[in-house]
């Protein structure tokens, strides 16, 4: 499912939930200019400044589950857009969901989440300029597991995928080779080594130096030295994907 038509399948599935009868705590803890903000606008016109407070607080002092499931697919959209970014990251939707006990709810309503969150996935491994960090693959691992994740990675599939890509292992490589991909206290050697083998990945890592030698010597240098890696890890008999 494309993102577009995953965030549209949120809207229709969560479109009987309303504001009706939603309470906040009256203590002075929830600030009322934050509450004039959530009312503002049209769901589908909120930005995240105006429900991030809300969402701090949302099913503890302010508001109840059917309150957050009328949120919930703008706060995902959002998200979306943000491509990682934004205010409300997945770690706090995911830990909200938790509290929520989300996998309880309506068959209809979980699998719109997890279609949401696996286009997410795949949009965000393949959007423009994606800071994807290990920390990012465990946060995903919450709704899917991480070997499916990695494995619609398609590093050759466009430049977007394969830059994200490089400046990952630039950053996370030499821990991945000496510790392994750890994912909630699981390694996931093999499935990683999935990433570096397919192919013709070493090719298009190099018309890609090429190309930025010319353009982006900063760019070029990570794809010489994760080049470099890859090569190392391909050719060493006993490294760490092979225990």
């Amino acid at each position: 499912m494309k993102i577009e038509e995953a965030i549209e399948n949120l809207y229709k599935v969560f479109s009987k939930y309303t504001t009706s009868d939603m309470h906040y705590c009256d203590c002075g803890c929830i600030d009322e200019n934050d509450v004039k903000k959530l009312a503002s606008k049209k769901l589908r016109e909120l930005e995240e400044d105006d429900f991030s407070s809300y969402h701090g607080s949302a099913l503890y002092t302010w508001g109840d589950i059917e309150h957050y499931k009328h949120f919930l697919p703008r706060i995902l959209e959002v998200h979306n857009e943000k491509n990682g970014k934004g205010l409300i990251g997945l770690f706090e939707i995911t830990s909200k969901l938790e509290y929520a006990e989300w996998e309880n709810w309506d068959s209809n309503e979980i699998k719109a989440i997890k279609d949401f969150i696996f286009a997410d996935w795949n949009s965000f491994i393949n959007k423009q300029h994606s800071e994807i960090g290990t920390d990012d693959i465990e946060y995903y691992s919450f709704f899917f597991k991480p070997e499916d994740l990695l494995s619609i990675w398609d590093l050759t599939i466009n430049e977007n995928s394969l830059k994200n890509f490089v400046a990952f292992f630039y950053y996370n490589g030499t821990e991945i080779i000496n510790k392994g991909l750890k994912i909630k206290d699981k390694i996931y050697n093999k499935e990683f080594m999935n990433l570096l083998n397919q192919p013709e990945l070493l090719d298009k890592l190099e018309i890609e130096f090429f190309k930025a030698d010319e353009i982006n010597k900063d760019y070029a240098e990570k794809i010489s030295i994760v080049t470099q890696m890859i090569e190392q890890e391909k050719t060493v008999g006993n490294n760490v994907y092979k225990k």
